[in-house]
């Protein structure tokens, strides 16, 4: 079993550098293509598709093949698209190289995170923590790795790294077995898991609670795109920092972030995972008001360290939330959930990138603070949802007959 966990830990980490690969050298990508940021937002808009398609191809082979093989092939597809992305092909190919390595990207993440939601049971946040973990190790490497190459004008073979990790990786999987059977019962449950008290929900209010977690993770990849993607691009045009000296602002949120998500595997066995997604989301946002109100380079990077902090738990746990309060539907939560996560990164960094463009880097931080916002209210929707203290039964009545032939999967 621990080899199953390295391994898996291992294809997120790989994960975690392709994702950041892109943002960490943006600035570099867009002087060497000639093109704006605008185009830049839709270069991301592009992967993000990719990535959703990734999640709708993944849900629909998940149960028509082994993991094994899926995780193999999704770790070749990565290695290909970035050992021809190495070679800056003209626009039009490079984008489509970056839709396929993202096709590759949510592959694995959609194939792993599944199993570990089956697997771990009573345990799935302390579990996910160790994958989110190994994703922010990745997406705190290659910030860092960037930085280096930018400054000795070799930007470009920071590619060749993840395409040769993801050739290890695809042979590594070949080897590779688990069973749920041997997981052992004896670990730390996380505070939620370890109780059943949790109230139970009619069929109709699942399918309403279900649409605003959908809602919340796609505020939340909307959220982590932008910041991903630009954070580099706002250090140099809000504080006025070179480049190579702006791209380490990305490591330092990615190092929060690691930091944070090591301590949600302790924090999440005191903390219920509403209370614990309540005070996340509330750090963000004071986190970016310090940010925009400072406007100070010393405290920025501080700020961007305390906003990696407050971050790094929030997609793991909103996807174990929203598996909690849906039980035993894992096969379809978890590609909702992932795959609105990655629809919300396409469509809010293209929002980000053209925001920058026509209404400046200021404009574009309240943008930014707004989905936090959002998310907070509609965290809130859920949490009173499930509660019981609105109701809505005149609303669910009459739209019963539109959910009855759904009925079956949650059961």
């Amino acid at each position: 079993m621990r080899q199953f966990t390295f391994a898996s830990c291992a294809l997120y980490f790989l994960t975690g550098l392709t994702a950041i690969s892109i943002g960490s050298v943006m600035p570099e990508l867009l002087s060497y293509y000639h093109v704006s940021y605008t185009i830049g937002g839709r270069l991301i808009f592009v992967g993000a598709m990719g990535f959703l398609a990734g999640v709708l191809l993944t849900s629909y082979l998940n149960r028509r093949f082994h993991p094994k093989a899926l995780l193999t092939f999704s770790a070749l597809l990565i290695a290909a698209a970035q050992f021809s992305i190495l070679l800056l092909p003209p626009f039009p190919l490079f984008m489509a190289l970056y839709f396929l390595n993202s096709v590759g990207s949510a592959s694995i993440g959609i194939v792993v995170a599944t199993m570990f939601i089956e697997v771990f049971i009573g345990r799935q946040a302390v579990a996910m923590s160790y994958l989110e973990v190994s994703f922010g190790l990745g997406a705190f490497t290659m910030p860092l790795l960037a930085s280096f190459f930018i400054a000795h004008d070799i930007w470009r073979y920071l590619f060749v790294i993840t395409a040769v990790l993801a050739v290890i990786l695809a042979i590594v999987w070949t080897r590779i077995s688990y069973s749920k059977t041997m997981v052992d019962t004896r670990e730390p449950l996380d505070a939620s898991g370890s109780s059943d008290a949790q109230r139970p929900l009619s069929n109709q209010l699942k399918w309403m609670v279900l649409g605003f977690f959908a809602l919340i993770v796609f505020l939340y990849g909307g959220l982590e795109g932008s910041l991903n993607n630009f954070m580099s691009s706002i250090f140099m045009n809000y504080l006025n920092q070179a480049a190579y000296y702006a791209s380490i602002s990305v490591g330092i949120f990615w190092g929060a972030m690691v930091i944070g998500r090591a301590a949600t595997a302790f924090v999440i066995r005191k903390l219920t995972y509403s209370k614990f997604l309540l005070m996340s989301i509330a750090g963000t946002i004071t986190s970016l008001l310090f940010f925009i109100f400072i406007k100070n380079v010393i405290t920025g990077y501080i700020f961007v360290g305390t906003l990696g902090l407050m971050m790094s738990g929030i997609y793991s746990i909103t996807l174990v939330y929203a598996n909690y309060s849906i039980p035993n539907s894992a096969h379809l939560v978890t590609p909702i959930i992932s795959g609105l996560s990655g629809l919300g990164a396409a469509v809010f960094p293209a929002i980000t990138g053209f925001a920058l463009d026509r209404a400046g880097v200021g404009m574009t931080l309240w943008y930014i603070v707004s989905i936090a916002v959002a998310y907070l209210i509609f965290l809130l929707v859920i949490n009173q949802l499930r509660s019981g203290r609105i109701k809505f039964n005149w609303h669910l009545h009459r739209a019963q007959p539109a959910f009855a032939g759904r009925r079956t999967r949650y059961k």
